[in-house]
């Protein structure tokens, strides 16, 4: 066996450049001057720049509406406003997920109940939800997790079946889709975030898409005024009110609109390039014991891996192993593993206080939900296994050939590293 870098051995890669994104193309640095030398830095309605993004997402999802706004964030906000929450309505939520999938349902003075996870993919665990459904239950919404869709069949037949609306975070997974339809078509309303990291980066910005006339009125209205207001709420409904709706400026910059203009164009390129990689290195770590790819659900018909491809430890296939053991020998190797470090939310203290938004929001006799953080198992389970790889969005067949061979480097070393850390000796012990 070749000595591990770990206990002194030459790594068995060298250094490579990390992941750069987002691709900025000449074409993007053109459009956006062009906005520049027109003095086109801000819009009143849907026109130009953002018109054009706005119609791509249309043509992209099949809706009939789409909306864009400063951030995902906005977009998710304005997602539940849409759906004309009132005051100690609930709303399920995966416990695992990035805190703007939840955080907005405060906003609305509802109530987010959380839910576990399938301890295999980290997303929401659709035979879970009945556990949490009350009188109170108006909707779920869930995350399409790291560029994998979330079992959306089965959440959506659950969903119906008790006159739940569903939305959907896609934040993590432009271009992603299952069970025959693109993610942000499966729910009543879809969220979209255009931050740096996701597949379609523009700084900062979001889009909400709808075939919901009612649901897209009022999330105009939430975000917008005067010409968008007048342009697009024209119900019997809302249409007096369009024109100051509610006071907040969700508008996304121009510049930012261009560069996801250009950005949606390049998509298919960019997640046909990452799912030859991950594909590759997928096939070749299933041939490596103590590790295994991300599962890949049956219903599931393209992945558009996010900024981390996660592939699961499995600690009883090299003698039990610690995971931490085994991410710093093969880091050590020259491969950037790592481990997820973000908390789930019921281990936010926000989750954890009665008192944190009193004077701020107000779920009428209905009380937000406390959690001591020990609620969900699938999701210790997912956290227990997971490990990161960062997402190439080039062709590197190379590199994936590297990253494995360095990790069964590693394998082979396996009873060795567990001889020392069971005896305490110090696992490094410098080069050479």
């Amino acid at each position: 066996m070749t000595r591990l870098a770990l206990h002194g051995g030459e790594p068995l890669l060298k250094p490579v450049e990390r992941p750069k994104w987002p691709n900025v193309t000449e074409d993007d640095i053109e459009a956006v001057t062009a906005l520049l030398r027109r003095g086109e830095i801000t819009y009143n309605g849907s026109e130009g720049e953002v018109q054009a993004l706005e119609n791509g997402y249309r043509s992209l999802l099949g809706s009939a509406h789409a909306l864009a706004v400063n951030s995902g964030t906005s977009a998710l906000h304005s997602a539940f406003f849409g759906l004309d929450l009132r005051p100690g309505d609930e709303v399920i939520a995966p416990a695992y997920t990035f805190l703007a999938t939840a955080m907005p349902v405060f906003t609305c003075n509802a109530v987010p109940v959380l839910a576990d996870v399938d301890p295999e993919t980290g997303m929401l665990d659709a035979g879970g939800l009945a556990a949490h459904l009350t009188p109170r239950t108006r909707a779920v919404v869930v995350t399409h997790l790291m560029g994998f869709p979330a079992d959306m069949a089965r959440i959506t037949a659950f969903a119906r079946a008790h006159g739940l609306a569903v939305v959907e975070d896609c934040s993590q997974s432009h271009g992603a889709a299952c069970s025959g339809r693109p993610v942000g078509r499966h729910g009543d309303v879809a969220a979209f975030s255009l931050q740096a990291k996701k597949q379609v980066a523009a700084g900062e910005g979001g889009v909400l898409v709808t075939d919901d006339r009612r649901i897209y009125e009022r999330a105009v209205m939430l975000g917008h005024c005067i010409d968008r207001g007048e342009q697009d709420v024209t119900s019997e409904e809302y249409g007096a009110y369009g024109r100051t709706g509610f006071g907040l400026n969700y508008r996304i910059h121009p510049v930012g609109a261009a560069l996801a203009r250009g950005a949606l164009s390049r998509l298919d390129a960019v997640l046909t390039a990452r799912e030859s990689n991950y594909s590759l290195l997928g096939a070749l770590l299933e041939a490596i014991p103590g590790i295994t790819p991300p599962v890949r659900r049956d219903h599931v018909d393209r992945v558009a891996h996010y900024v981390s491809y996660q592939p699961r430890y499995v600690p009883g296939e090299l003698g039990g192993l610690p995971i931490d053991v085994f991410t710093e020998a093969v880091r050590a190797e020259g491969v950037p593993m790592s481990r997820p470090t973000s908390p789930p939310l019921h281990r936010e203290a926000a989750f954890q206080s009665a008192t944190w938004h009193t004077g701020t929001y107000h779920p009428g006799d209905n009380a937000y939900r406390v959690y001591d953080g020990t609620e969900f198992p699938g999701v210790d389970g997912y956290l227990a296994r997971a490990l990161r790889l960062p997402v190439y969005s080039d062709d590197r067949p190379g590199l994936m050939k590297g990253w494995a061979e360095a990790i069964s480097k590693v394998v082979d070393n396996a009873g060795e590293l567990l001889a020392r850390h069971a005896s305490g000796a110090p696992a490094a012990q410098g080069a050479g």
